[in-house]
């Protein structure tokens, strides 16, 4: 393992947290709500409709790089194309910012799919789960950078004015892509395929992705291990669209109060997955899954009976433990179960079942909140992660 290797492969979670704080989290979902008159359903379906679209594509687009063994030229295409739409949404009304927030979100998961897939190459089997750790923890510290960078540029232009929200877009978009300079420069791979041969991949990838299907029940525990992942990103997915406008439906917090709190949640997330890292080679990424999923219970059924703002941040601190706590051991369980050879397709699989998570969760949840309340909505959340625990329950033991 090459520190330098593993620094410039985590430095791309910490530029693409960026996005998920400031866009998924923050900016889209405010300014489709609170300046274009969209609603919560609305903003349900775009991320349910990029997670479809990412998740019927991404086992091809692993396959395909298997053939090509490359990864850098997905990630940097999509990366690139996903900083345009996040610009572009400041420019357009409602319901082409919607689209451009659907192609945004959907380059910014099919660039994770590539990303993922790097990770066997720059660590080994002794220390994938500190490997793993290392690069959630830089993750949730993109967050924080991006909460210093954003706060003066608010202070100054307006927290809550439609000339602040659309700098921040702007700003999100700008921060990714310079962020994410730093993995383009360093990682460095080898050229086996011609390009003339894409063609050719890209019809055997087909193929290959249609004869892996039946043979994902050979691998012992991979498909309940994929279905426990399915139901707990459900959840997760719409814990982290939503999480802002229900503090602001609940408790009335205001975007500069969740700075702050959102700032204790990246913390909290980021020493979670540090520490996670490091429990995940000690006692195996699914004892660490199974307490990630209790501790997720705890905070839905805790945020039920959310009255202030003090308790609010207490309890989103739990919940950042367990965000750090299953992004950390997923990625690791999966090399354990998946055959080394095919890791970039099964990690398109992977992705598949993240995706499709993240078409079910958003959209039930936003439809809830518009047909009856937030906490009908919460209640459906505590509904998956049960589920999410039955499968996991499942999947055999880390060797």
């Amino acid at each position: 393992m090459q520190i330098k290797d593993v620094l410039s492969w985590a430095s791309y979670d910490l530029a693409n947290t960026i996005f998920s704080a400031l866009f998924v989290t923050f900016f889209f979902p405010f300014y489709i709500k609170g300046f274009l008159g969209g609603n919560e359903f609305q903003i349900g379906l775009v991320f349910g409709i990029s997670m479809l679209l990412v998740a019927l594509v991404a086992p091809v687009l692993g396959s395909i790089s298997d053939k090509l063994n490359r990864r850098m030229p997905f990630i940097i295409f999509f990366t690139v194309i996903c900083c345009l739409f996040t610009f572009l949404v400041a420019f357009v009304g409602l319901y082409a910012a919607l689209l451009f927030g659907l192609i945004a979100n959907f380059c910014y998961h099919a660039a994770l799919t590539m990303y993922h897939a790097l990770l066997p190459r720059i660590s080994s089997s002794n220390n994938i789960g500190k490997v793993s750790g290392i690069g959630v923890a830089m993750g949730y510290t993109g967050t924080v950078i991006s909460l210093i960078i954003a706060y003066p540029i608010l202070r100054k232009i307006g927290w809550e004015t439609i000339k602040g929200t659309k700098f921040m877009l702007l700003t999100t978009a700008i921060l990714f892509f310079l962020f994410s300079l730093v993995m383009f420069f360093i990682i460095r791979e080898k050229k086996y395929a011609k390009p003339y041969l894409i063609k050719t991949h890209i019809i055997s990838s087909l193929k290959d992705v249609k004869n892996t299907l039946p043979k994902l029940k050979a691998q012992k525990g991979l498909i309940p291990f994929l279905f426990s992942l399915l139901f707990y990103n459900d959840a997760i997915n719409a814990v982290i669209i939503f999480l802002f406008l229900f503090g602001r439906e609940t408790i009335k917090l205001s975007v500069q109060s969740f700075f702050f709190v959102y700032a204790i949640f990246a913390a909290a997330a980021a020493i979670g997955s540090f520490f996670s890292g490091k429990i995940v080679d000690k006692i195996g990424s699914k004892k660490v899954l199974i307490s990630a999923g209790f501790l997720w219970i705890l905070v839905i059924v805790l945020l039920l009976n959310i009255k202030e703002l003090a308790s609010f941040t207490i309890i989103g601190s739990i919940g950042g433990v367990a965000l750090g706590m299953v992004g950390t051991a997923s990625r690791p369980k999966l090399i354990e179960l998946a055959p080394k050879k095919n890791i970039a397709e099964y990690f398109g699989f992977f992705e598949l079942t993240d995706k499709f998570s993240g078409v079910l969760g958003p959209i039930i949840f936003g439809f809830l909140v518009v047909s009856y309340s937030y906490s009908i909505a919460l209640i459906s959340l505590l509904v998956f992660f049960v589920i999410g625990l039955m499968f996991l329950y499942k999947v055999p033991n880390s060797k």
